[in-house]
Parts: C-alpha cells; sequence; structure tokens
C-alpha cells in the first residue's frame, strides 16, 4: 500500500472516529447530568474537559491529514510518469519502410538478360560463320549474342493516369547487327550494309487502355508472327530456326489495336510500315521485299483451356518489284499467312506447330513506260516446324525442334535460288541459379544444294554445329 492509499485510510478512521465522539457526547452529558443530580459528590466538569480534548484532537489530526491528501493528489496530477514503471508498456517504434529497387521505381519493372555463347562448326568454315545462323552465326569461339535491357510499364485500369503504359527495350550485339541490317532506314550507306550497327532499339512504343478490353498500342515493335522471339530465353533451343531467319519479319512500325472478348479470345489490327521498316523509301533499288506502302495485318489468339491454344496471323502489304522508264514503279502485294498451335498435356510434356506460307512478289526484269510483263509465277515460300520439350525436373529441360522450309523460286535467298532445305536441333537446358541459365545444344542442318563452307573453295550441304550458351536474365521485380 502505498503512501496515498495510508493517508487515506487513516482520514476514514479518523472521521468515523470523530463522528462515534459526536454522537455519544450527548449521550454522556446527559449521563452526568443525573448523575449531578443524584450524587452531588461527582465530578461532571472534569469529565466533560477531557472528551472536549479529544474531540479537539480528532479535529486537529484529520486536518492534517486532509491537507496531506491534498497536496498528494496535486502532485499526483501534476507528474504521473511517477507512476511505477513496471505497470506501463511503453509501444515499440515502428520500423521504417524498407526501400528497395521495386519501391523506388513504383509500377515500372526494370529487367534484361546476357546472352553468350561459344560455338563449334565441325565444317570449320574459313570465315568462321555459319550457314543458316544469324544471331549465332560467329563460330569456333566465343561472342556475344545479345545484351538488352527493358523498361516497361503496364497499362493499370485503376485510373484515368494510369491506363498509359509503355515499353522501351534496346540491345547490343550479334543480334542488334542483324535486325539492323534488315532496316533500310539503319542502313544509309555500304559500309553500313556491310558492318550494321551492334546497337539497337529493338521495341519503343506506348500503349493505352480504354475500358477494360482495348488497347491501342503506337511505335516500333516485335512481330507477332511465328513460335520464336528475337531474345533467347524467350524460346525452348538456344539457336533460332530456319522459318524465324528468312519466312517471317523481325520487326514493325506503326500502330495496334488489341480486343480481348473475354479470357479466351482476342484480336488484334495492324497499320505498319511494312516489314522490318522504320520508314517506307519509296526510292530504293527494286527487291520485292522493302515495303513501298502500308501493310495491314490481323492477329487472333484463342485459348480455350489451359492445355490449346491457337494464334492465326495473317500480313499484307505492297512492296516496290520494278521501276518504268519514265519513274513509274511496279507493286506487288506480298503476303504472308501464320499459324502456331500449343499443346501442354501435363507440367512435363510440351508440344508446338508452327506453319507459314508466303507468295506475292513477282519478277519484272524489263519494264517499258506501257507495258511490264512479269517472268515465272508468283514467289512463293513455306515451311513447317514442329517444337517437343519434356520438362525433366525445375531445372532442367530437354527440347527439340525439327523443320522443313521450301523455296521454290528461291524468293527468300535459302540455297541461293530454288530449293529447301531441314535442320533438326537437340537442346538441354539448365537453371544454375534462378538467373543464370546454361544451354547445351548440338544441331544438324542440311541443304538441296551445296552452300555451306568447309574450306576455301569447297561448299557441302550439311553442317554440324555445337553451341554452349550462357544467359543471365534479371528483372527489379525480383529485388529485394
Amino acid at each position: 500500500m502505498n503512501y496515498f492509499s495510508k493517508c487515506a485510510s487513516r482520514l476514514t478512521t479518523g472521521l468515523f472516529a470523530a463522528t462515534l465522539a459526536l454522537s455519544l457526547a450527548p449521550v454522556g452529558q446527559a449521563q452526568s447530568a443525573v448523575q449531578a443530580a443524584g450524587d452531588s459528590s461527582a465530578a461532571p466538569a472534569a469529565a466533560a474537559k477531557t472528551q472536549q480534548q479529544q474531540l479537539e484532537d480528532l479535529q486537529r489530526e484529520m486536518s492534517v491529514l486532509e491537507q496531506q491528501i491534498a497536496a498528494l493528489k496535486a502532485q499526483q496530477e501534476a507528474a504521473p510518469a511517477l507512476v511505477s514503471a513496471k505497470y506501463v508498456q511503453t509501444p515499440a517504434a515502428a520500423a521504417p519502410d524498407k526501400v528497395s529497387i521495386s519501391s523506388l521505381l513504383g509500377p515500372t519493372t526494370i529487367s534484361g538478360f546476357v546472352d553468350a555463347y561459344y560455338g563449334y562448326n565441325y565444317n570449320h568454315p574459313v570465315t568462321n560463320i555459319s550457314g543458316w545462323r544469324f544471331f549465332d552465326g560467329p563460330t569456333n569461339g566465343f561472342s556475344l549474342n545479345m545484351v538488352e535491357l527493358i523498361a516497361d510499364k503496364a497499362p493499370d485500369p485503376a485510373t484515368p493516369d494510369t491506363r498509359f503504359g509503355y515499353h522501351v527495350a534496346a540491345g547490343y550485339g550479334n543480334a542488334a547487327a542483324v535486325v539492323n541490317g534488315t532496316d533500310p532506314a539503319a542502313i544509309p550507306s555500304t559500309i553500313a550494309i556491310q558492318f550494321p550497327a551492334q546497337f539497337y532499339l529493338k521495341e519503343a512504343y506506348g500503349q493505352y487502355l480504354v475500358g477494360k478490353a482495348l488497347t491501342i498500342q503506337v511505335g516500333k515493335f516485335v512481330t507477332p508472327i511465328g513460335a520464336e522471339v528475337i531474345e533467347t530465353n524467350g524460346n525452348m533451343n538456344y539457336s533460332r530456326g530456319l522459318l524465324f531467319y528468312y519466312a517471317i519479319p523481325y520487326f514493325h512500325f506503326g500502330a495496334n489495336a488489341k480486343y480481348a472478348f473475354n479470357s479466351k479470345f482476342a484480336t488484334t489490327f495492324y497499320l505498319v510500315n511494312g516489314w522490318n521498316n522504320s520508314a517506307i523509301f519509296h526510292d530504293l533499288v527494286p527487291n520485292g521485299v522493302n515495303s513501298s506502302g502500308m501493310t495491314y495485318g490481323v492477329s487472333a489468339a484463342y485459348t480455350p483451356s489451359s492445355k490449346w491454344s491457337a494464334i492465326e496471323n495473317y500480313f499484307a502489304g505492297p512492296v516496290m518489284d520494278a521501276v518504268r522508264p519514265n519513274g513509274g514503279t511496279v507493286n506487288d502485294y506480298k503476303q504472308l499467312s501464320d499459324t502456331v498451335l500449343s499443346y501442354t498435356p501435363n507440367a512435363k510434356w510440351s508440344f508446338t506447330i508452327n506453319g507459314d506460307y508466303g507468295w506475292g512478289p513477282i519478277a519484272h526484269p524489263v519494264c517499258t513506260n506501257t507495258s511490264c510483263p512479269s517472268v515465272g509465277p508468283k514467289a512463293t515460300w513455306w515451311g513447317t516446324a514442329g517444337y517437343v520439350k519434356y520438362t525433366m525436373g525445375a531445372k532442367d529441360y530437354l527440347a527439340m525442334r525439327y523443320e522443313y522450309y521450301g523455296d521454290p523460286q528461291g524468293y527468300s535467298g535459302l540455297v541461293g535460288g530454288p530449293g529447301h532445305g531441314q535442320e533438326v536441333t537437340t537442346t538441354y537446358s539448365h537453371n544454375v541459379t534462378s538467373g543464370l541459365q546454361v544451354r547445351a545444344e548440338y544441331r544438324y542442318d542440311f541443304a538441296s544444294a551445296p552452300i555451306f563452307a568447309r574450306t576455301t573453295s569447297k561448299v557441302v550441304k550439311e553442317q554440324n554445329t555445337a553451341t554452349l550458351g550462357l544467359i543471365y536474365s534479371f528483372s527489379s521485380a525480383n529485388a529485394k
């Protein structure tokens, strides 16, 4: 019991005693009066004096106790911290929010990868360049396929301000040189044609989400055509196939609008400058390849279940085939149909089939101001590729690819003239860490004509290559 409680107890006791004494005083006085009437020898004055003295003492003590209690109460109100600390729990200070790359970037994600390899060609070509291989063409040594850095922000329907998104991807390496080499806007000189820049802006576009289903995109973007992509880590195999290099474009510059009807079906419409064209050039040497006008396209994607998916693409646009003496041009429509079917029955197996069929341009070797006869049929090119992937575990998988590509008029230059080609590729992939992947690949190529260099003066129809690739990927979304 503390001092305050003790004083309160004493005050209570004193008040009770005083009250009892005051109540008994009249009784005592009455008894003294009776005794005085009956017995003259009693001493009432002395008794009354004693009782009065006791009352005065009690009153003084009560006054002192009241003063002490009032002082203690005032002290407690002025300094409440004097309460024993063992009964007070001080709240712990809130820990400051941890600063990370993700929190600094907000909705923007920074990602990328580094892709390098060692290639070996059993033909030992004197040029150290493997045929039918562009991104990983340099062989019998180490080479940099590509380094890429990506900034991405997806549109968000939460507010009007967040409905805008963007995507910018820049790269450096062999792949960049190849992509730049196909763009007329990037090769204004012979030197640039022979040695295209190894730095490129692969993609740079903005997106805007209208409602919940319509996305409008404007800028430079990779083609939606085909089963393979420019980035190695987005493919099953390390090397790219024949269809990727010869049948389809790499990128487009223009606009597209995608409408998602539901989670299973979506369509996209395209209006672009052509195939691999940042800009349209009407004064180039006629080749039936470069765009001479706007190209349009449509894509339909259907995913009925988690196991099946189907994508159909169609693109068409004019290309310049000939120039008349008076300066007029002759254009033909270059068209392409592309189909990709995928089936994933379980977590172990995955199957993909890709088919391409292109047609349109016609050769016009001799043109006058009034006529421009064609020579031969319209150019056609077509091919099919099959992919199988078996996942052996959380870190390992085995993938195989087979392709057949036909170039009846020699339009795409597969074998330097009319012909066809085939290839079989086997790839083993192992994830060393969450970011580092190693791929070991063996590939066999076969052409209908001898085009693969073996020595300075000898070419053969076959080519065997082995590749060891290392890919390190990173993303700010995974940074802690």
